[in-house]
This record gives C-alpha cells, sequence and structure tokens, in this order.
C-alpha cells in the first residue's frame, strides 16, 4: 500500500512516527499540527515530511487524510479534507491499513508499551535483524529515528492504542501484551468492554500471543486460544531471573527458550526488567537466538525514567507514568535503585482518568515521602464533577500545588540537609516544571557534567568560529533586555554549523539561530542553550543572478538586500526596508510591513536541518502564514533565491522607499521594542482594540504602552523580561474584558511557550 497522506497532528508521539514510517515506505506525506515546538516537529524537518496548513494549495493531492483522535470532527483541517473528498482515518486505522499484509508485531497494554517497543527495536537492531517500526515516543539516542520502513522486510514492529478503539483494526502475526488494567471510562463503558477488544485482538493474531508469565487478567483472556501462548518471566516458557540489581543494569538468568546463560541489560527495576524480557523473548521468537549483548542499542526513551540533573545527594528524574498502576511500579523502581528521600510532583492526565482513579492515584503516591499533586492536565476535556486534583489530596498529607511557579522554592526547602531524589511523574505539561527545575539548578553551578559543548566540538571547528559561554544577549535584541545565553556561537561555515548542531544534539541541548533580535523576548534568566548567529559577514552576501533574481544568504540584512535591488532597478522589496531583521529569521517568521510579505518574492531556499544535512525546495513547498513558516521551524536558513516582480527606475523605488521609511517614522514608536507584540485578530488590528480600550501609555516599571502605536510594548532603558510580562498580562485581560477578544502573542519568548507565560 502506497499513496499520498496528510497526517494531522503530525507534532504529536502518535501521528508523527507513523508519517515518518509512510514516508520512509514510499508514500507522499505532509503534516499539521495546531500546536508546535515539540521534540517531533526537529523530527519530521529531518524526515523531510513538511507541515503545510492546505497541501492543495501547495500542489499536493492527498489522497488519504490521518488524525489524532484528537483532532475531532468540525476541526477546520478535517473540513477542509471533507471539501477535496478525501478519505479520513485515525492514527490507528492507518498504521492498520499501512501494515496489512506484512508479519506486524503488536504491543499492547495499559502502559509500558513505548518502552517495551523500544526495548523490542533496540533488541532487533542489537541482532543484526531487517525490520520495520513504529514508536509511540522518541528515543534518547538522537540517532535512532522514532520510525523506520524497511522495504526487504516483511517484519514490522509498533504499539497499537486501546484508547480510541483503533486497536480493533489489527491482526497482528504477533501480539505481546505487556498488561491490562482498566482505563479509559471516557470510551468504554466497563471493564468487560474493554477487556473484550483485547480478548478480539488475541484471537485475530495468526503466530503467537506473548504475556507476562503470572498476569491473572492477561491468562483469564488467553484462555482457550487456538494460537499458541508465550509466557515470559521466572516461571515462564521463555525463562528470566534476577542475579544481581544495579542502579542502571541488571545482571539477569536467562532459560527455558532461551540459551541459558546470564546476560547483562541497561535497565533497572523489576518493571524494566519484565518488559525487556517480553521484548528478547520475541526477538529470540523472530530471529532465532539472542547475540551476546542482546541489548546494546538501548539507551531508553525520552520521558520515560529520564535523568535530568543529578549531584551528591540529589537527583531530578521525570517520567511519563499517568495510571496508578504505572505510577507505583515507577515509584518501586525508584525505592528500588535510588537512597534517600523521595519527592513526587504528580500531574493528573485527564478528568475522567482522575474521577475513577483518585483513590488510587492517592495510595500509588503514598510510597513517596512527600506527594505534590498539580492541577489537571484535561487533554481537552471538559471539567467534570469529582475530577479535580482535590480528589486526589483529600484525606492524605500529599499537597496540592496550583501556582507551578513556586514549585523549585517548594523543593528547594524540602531538599535541605538530606539525600533526596525528586520525580515529575504525569502524561501532561509537566515535563517542562521537571526541565525548568533542572534548569535552576544547573544555573547554580550545582552537579557534575561529565561533557559540555566545548569538549564535544574541541579540534572540530573552524579557526574563524566563534564560541562563548554566558553570551548576554539583550544588546543582541531591539527590545534591549533579558538574560545571557549558556552558550553563543557564530558559524564560519556549513561544516561549522553541522558541528554544532550535531553536538547540540548529543548533549540534548536546545537551540535557537538569532538575526538581529527583532520579535523576540529574552527572559531575565536567560536561555539556557546554544544561540547560533549567521554575522552579515559571512552569510550575509547578496549576488545579482539577472533577470531579477537574487542569491541571498540567510544573514543578510534586510536593509541591505533592499539597497542591492534598488540599486540594481528591480522592485517589490522596498516593504522590507524598514524591518529590522535578517533573511533568515524572516523567513522562519515570514515577515511583512507595508501589504507585503517576504514570501511574496521567494523562488527557493536552501537550509541545514538539525541532523546536519543541507536541503533546499521551491516556493510551493512552503506554508507561508501569519508570521509563521512551518517547513522552517527547526531549521537554519543557509540561503535564499528571491525574484523581483519588475524592473523598474532605481530612483522611483528609493522614492517608494523613503515614502514608505516616512509613514514608518510617523506610525511607530522609535524607542527600544521588540516590534509588534499581539497578532491581528481575524478582521481586526491588535492596536485598534488595545487603543480602544484606553491603554496607551499604561506602563509597568520601565515599559509602556506606546502613545504611537498601542501595539508596541517599549521599554525606556532599564526594563526587565518581568516588566515586560506583567504589562503584556494586563493588556490581554483589559481587552478582553472591553472588547471580549483575547489576544495572541506574535513575537518569541525564547526557550519558552507562552501559555507557561500569559
Amino acid at each position: 500500500m502506497s499513496g499520498s497522506a496528510w497526517m494531522l497532528g503530525a507534532c504529536g508521539m502518535g501521528v508523527g512516527p507513523l508519517a515518518l514510517y509512510l514516508k520512509g515506505d514510499g508514500w507522499e506525506v505532509s503534516g499539521w499540527d495546531d500546536a508546535t515546538g515539540s521534540p517531533m516537529e526537529l523530527q519530521l524537518a529531518n524526515g523531510e515530511v513538511p507541515l503545510l496548513r492546505d497541501p492543495w494549495a501547495a500542489g499536493r493531492r492527498p489522497t488519504v487524510v490521518g488524525r489524532s483522535s484528537a483532532v475531532k470532527p468540525g476541526h477546520p483541517a478535517l473540513t477542509l479534507a471533507e471539501g477535496h473528498g478525501v478519505r479520513t482515518l485515525r492514527r490507528g486505522e492507518l498504521l492498520a491499513e499501512a501494515v496489512a499484509g506484512r508479519r506486524f508485531v503488536a504491543v499492547c497494554g495499559s502502559h509500558g508499551k513505548t518502552t517495551t517497543c523500544g526495548l523490542l527495536v533496540a533488541a532487533l537492531a542489537s541482532a543484526g535483524a531487517d525490520f520495520g517500526y513504529v514508536l509511540g515516543g522518541l528515543f534518547r539516542d538522537p540517532t535512532f529515528p522514532p520510525a523506520r520502513a524497511s522495504a526487504a522486510s516483511p517484519w514490522v514492529v509498533a504499539e497499537v492504542d486501546e484508547s480510541d478503539g483503533t486497536i480493533g483494526a489489527f491482526s497482528p502475526d504477533v501480539t505481546v501484551a505487556v498488561n491490562l488494567d482498566w482505563d479509559h471510562p471516557d470510551y468504554y463503558r466497563d471493564e468487560a468492554a474493554l477487556e473484550a477488544v483485547f480478548r478480539a485482538l488475541f484471537e485475530r493474531t495468526r503466530s503467537a500471543v506473548v504475556i507476562p508469565a503470572g498476569n491473572k487478567r492477561l491468562e483469564r483472556l488467553v484462555a482457550g486460544l487456538k494460537v499458541p501462548v508465550i509466557r515470559v518471566g521466572e516461571e515462564g516458557d521463555y525463562s528470566c531471573r534476577l542475579v544481581q540489581g544495579g542502579h542502571a543494569s541488571s545482571v539477569v538468568a536467562l532459560g527455558g527458550r532461551f540459551r541459558a546463560g546470564q546476560f547483562n541489560l541497561p535497565v533497572a527495576g523489576t518493571f524494566n526488567r519484565s518488559n525487556a524480557s517480553l521484548a528478547l523473548a520475541v526477538t529470540h521468537f523472530i530471529t532465532g537466538g539472542l547475540v551476546a549483548e542482546p541489548l546494546a542499542r538501548w539507551r531508553g526513551i525520552r520521558r520515560r525514567q529520564d535523568v535530568l540533573f543529578e549531584r551528591t545527594g540529589l537527583r531530578v528524574l521525570a517520567d511519563y507514568a499517568h495510571h496508578p498502576t504505572e505510577i507505583a511500579a515507577l515509584l518501586q523502581w525508584v525505592r528500588e535503585t535510588h537512597a534517600g528521600r523521595l519527592v513526587v510532583v504528580f500531574q493528573p492526565h485527564r478528568h475522567t482518568r482522575t474521577r475513577q482513579y483518585a483513590r488510587e492515584f492517592r495510595d500509588a503516591l503514598a510510597v513517596a515521602d512527600h506527594a505534590l499533586v498539580l492541577p489537571v492536565y484535561s487533554a481537552g476535556e471538559a471539567a467534570v464533577e469529582g475530577g479535580g486534583s482535590d480528589a486526589i489530596v483529600a484525606g492524605s498529607a500529599h499537597r496540592l500545588v496550583d501556582d507551578r511557579r513556586g514549585l523549585p522554592a517548594l523543593l528547594d526547602a524540602l531538599a535541605e540537609g538530606a539525600d533526596m531524589v525528586v520525580a515529575f511523574v504525569g502524561a501532561g505539561d509537566i515535563e517542562r516544571d521537571a526541565e525548568a527545575y533542572a534548569k535552576v539548578l544547573r544555573r547554580r553551578g550545582e552537579g557534575v557534567l561529565t561533557a559540555d559543548l566545548p569538549d564535544l566540538v574541541a579540534g572540530r571547528l573552524s579557526a574563524g568560529c566563534v564560541l562563548r559561554a554566558n553570551e548576554p544577549l539583550a544588546r543582541r535584541t531591539t527590545l534591549g533586555l533579558g538574560g545571557a545565553a549558556r552558550w553563543y556561537a557564530e558559524p564560519a561555515s556549513v561544516d561549522d554549523l553541522v558541528t554544532l548542531l550535531r553536538a547540540a544534539a548529543e548533549l540534548d541541548l536546545r537551540w535557537f539561530v538569532l538575526g538581529r533580535g527583532s520579535n523576540l523576548l529574552v527572559p531575565d534568566e536567560g536561555y539556557d542553550g546554544l544561540i547560533l548567529h549567521l554575522d552579515a559577514a559571512r552569510w550575509g552576501a547578496v549576488t545579482d543572478l539577472g533577470e531579477g533574481r537574487f542569491r541571498v544568504g540567510g544573514g543578510t540584512r534586510l536593509k541591505e538586500l533592499c539597497g542591492v535591488a534598488a540599486r540594481a532597478g528591480r522592485a517589490g522589496f522596498e516593504f522590507l526596508e524598514g524591518i529590522p531583521g535578517t533573511v533568515g529569521g524572516s523567513l522562519r517568521m515570514n515577515a511583512g510591513a507595508m501589504g507585503g510579505w517576504i514570501f511574496d518574492v521567494v523562488e527557493s531556499i536552501e537550509w541545514l536541518t538539525p541532523q546536519g544535512r543541507v536541503r533546499a525546495a521551491r516556493r510551493d513547498c512552503f506554508d507561508a502564514l501569519y508570521r509563521d513558516c512551518p517547513q522552517l521551524h527547526g531549521a537554519v536558513v543557509l540561503s535564499a533565491v528571491l525574484r523581483s516582480p519588475a524592473a523598474e527606475d532605481p530612483a522611483v523605488i528609493r522614492g517608494r522607499m523613503d515614502e514608505m521609511a516616512a509613514r514608518r517614522r510617523a506610525s511607530q514608536p522609535r524607542e527600544a521594542s521588540a516590534g509588534c507584540v499581539f497578532r491581528n485578530p481575524e478582521g481586526d488590528k491588535a492596536g485598534r482594540l488595545i487603543d480602544a480600550s484606553g491603554l496607551k501609555g499604561r506602563a509597568v516599571g520601565p515599559v509602556s504602552v506606546s502613545p504611537t502605536h498601542a501595539n508596541f510594548l517599549v521599554n525606556a532603558g532599564d526594563a526587565k523580561a518581568a516588566d515586560f510580562l506583567a504589562l503584556m498580562r494586563e493588556v490581554r485581560a483589559e481587552v478582553k474584558a472591553r472588547q471580549g477578544v483575547e489576544l495572541q502573542p506574535e513575537i518569541v519568548a525564547l526557550g519558552r511557550e507562552w501559555k507557561e507565560l500569559l
């Protein structure tokens, strides 16, 4: 099966890997997601899966639309697809069609699916097997993609999801059931209905059903199957017995159908060993044996028992667990492998699950010395009676934390004078709290890093490349405020860029390309990552290609481009003259002014992917949205070919530029600013709404709403990012109260999400 697919919710961990698998299997694939910034976005960019809001407008003709179950009927993208008469399938349904006719290994269960599937992928890869796979997450190893297709092998491994009923579309060759607990009351009317879909899946399985030995519920559901049932565990058909457990590894004795012997596995804890033994059993079943190091390729899964920070006496972990049984297993692992007090920060996932399992969550968290419970992450659900976090903490010593901004101080107080493990647990956006706390600790100079950026790039950068630590960023932005960057680099060549990006990937270090710093807010705490700056001296060349075409470097200042075009008598670039940015940044943001947009003059773009691959594409491969180009997320723009629509007298062009400059001076403030702060709502102007709300001149400290243009917040000279944010919040609240419109930010908050800040 092959075709053309448009994948909705492509930045999520379910749809994104499937998009990459289809691309590798020969499909033409594009995607879309209302939310950006996910790590999956970089994987899509590297896999050449463009994000297109309207693929038909870009000249593509999808034959099927795959969607996340979170994309509900009535969504504009689905309406668009329906208007083109295109068939729409949920993620599970499309995966089932894509693997039909293959020898499919389905990994299922209530929790642990992604880890077990990842362990199986790593075990098969360690054995040198050829196979395809679709993971529901990201490997910690940045060189290991979340999906792969194989044209030569019939085997495909993937996890299948029971939460939306699409599990019923699969007829696997091998089914691996990790466990089964009552869950998803929003979809299944009762426990029996959930069990029935698993029993039906087992009955459709062709070669073998693999389960952990001793699981009573699964034993009941596999009773009487015609297909062989393989049990894995200490007393199973495939025997795995613990010999010695360590902090991060285990020595196990294998037996039964395994070749007898002791093996060192890079996993620790009862739950992880069980998952690993299932993966090894299936690997043995498929390949006929095990290699000496059966999990040599295993580095773990992101958001599964991630160690974010470590020093003597303190360790910070993050994990995706969101079901009571899963949380109990996680905390058991922590107790087995880590000494000291245990503090858990838990974010419940979905109101219906919280209502159903409030008591079980309370009991699971009782293993901790302290449990801090955040508000429920709704995942799009409406609140329900009894489905709030207060139901979990009721009648217990657990503590409800409504204001997440106070978490670092609260955790610091709990950490005084004792060894401690802090575990951030949940499937929502709690990972940001975990990362923020780890950054606070690193910023204090705590912890021991075995390697950092200079260690990984030593001797590999050119003599002209600049690399500095703790670079102040305020002077590099038009707003003139904010903290420092952990690392700052000015690469002198594409090779320098590739070296820096690959080192950042190895360190899991975020990075950002900074042009002239307009449309950007740098937080007071700075940026805990790598800033890349393509300086004009090396990356700002403008080459006249003739016939109105110009090749411009990613670091070219827009003012310089306009000047070169005007002198050559080529019109169409004048509107860019007053924008304080570079070509690379303007393409990423689809910069515009005076009724024009930079994508109006784009012929093609050349860029560098996060994995260091140079790519080029014509204009019709890009979505030019309002202040956004999704295809360039996670990219470094190297150059672009821009085309002038017409030749004209240079004096006339210069006159038009002067006229636009005069209009800009009359309508925009001269004080330091980031440009227009808020997006224009449909059919209106943000500046008009702010002005109509009587907010011109409103100030917080040195930051004020400009009396010249209300959508500019200007810095009088000694402002903090906190002042700027406080004024943004006031302006949004007043406009919402007075005009009934909630303004959305247009500028970028470096390293942060606006929903965290406003």
